[in-house]
């Protein structure tokens, strides 16, 4: 056997969800297939070469970024195309089977789990939100509080302007917990489902990253959802932070493991 079978998603749908506008999937692979499982279920799939997509070759290129990369964006705008045209289950990168008759059967022995899973993100999107603190409007908004402190208390003042100096990002951070906690809870509440991950330190960006976190919102309901987050970035931006919103996605952080 020198080919396998390569996983892209699952689509639920009446109708075979191939057409010609699908995209060109990862380089090396053949062009996608539609395998029906069966009751409006399909597995987007596509034919690989071991001898550029067996486990050896995979992991020796783990290591090369830009191979990686390209490989990864491929399989995104696969499935993103997909999510388009019916509830999508993606899988993860380099998920492959020995043929198509073992990767249906795969799926059809998950199936009642399977089909919950996509009753639960079907209609919905996914969408980011990060919020970050910019370490330069911290330090203005610290030093106004040291003026406005001044008049009152010469000592306040003073220990306010060394903690500007010392980590002023670090003093406001700490007085935002409660308010990222309040923020989440506001964004969860306008979402089907939330998840919050642990914000991850990327000193480069000159930001302390406050609110890592993913939100799965109906369809029907982006406008509102947006409405929401909008209020919070005008509440939050006096205080040097900054909301990014992303999206719409597939529902990547919402999904059981279909393997």
């Amino acid at each position: 056997m020198n080919e396998a079978t390569y996983l892209y998603c699952l689509v639920r749908t009446p109708r075979n969800p191939l057409s010609a506008e699908v995209p060109p999937g990862l380089p090396g692979l053949s062009p996608p297939r539609a395998l029906a499982v069966g009751e409006g279920l399909w597995l987007i799939v596509a034919g690989a070469l071991l001898s550029e997509y067996g486990s050896a070759e995979i992991q020796r290129q783990l290591s090369d970024l830009s191979w990686v990369s390209d490989r990864a964006l491929a399989h995104e705008a696969m499935i993103e195309h997909f999510s388009a045209i019916g509830a999508v289950l993606p899988m993860k990168l380099f998920t492959l089977f020995a043929s198509d008759e073992r990767a249906i059967a795969n799926i059809r022995d998950h199936r009642e789990r399977l089909d919950r899973t996509l009753d639960r993100v079907e209609g919905r999107a996914e969408w980011g939100v990060r919020i970050r603190m910019d370490d330069v409007r911290a330090r203005e908004v610290l030093a106004a509080e040291a003026r406005e402190s001044g008049a009152q208390s010469s000592g306040k003042a003073f220990l306010l302007r060394k903690k500007l100096e010392q980590d002023a990002s670090r003093e406001l951070a700490g007085r935002l917990h409660a308010e990222m906690d309040a923020t989440f809870a506001e964004l969860a509440a306008g979402a089907s489902e939330a998840v919050r991950r642990e914000p991850v330190a990327a000193p480069e960006s000159g930001g302390r990253l406050l609110l890592d976190a993913a939100f799965l919102v109906p369809v029907q309901g982006n406008a509102e959802f947006e409405a929401i987050v909008e209020r919070c970035a005008s509440r939050l931006a006096p205080r040097a932070c900054d909301l990014t919103l992303t999206g719409p996605w597939p529902p990547y952080n919402f999904i059981e493991e279909a393997r």
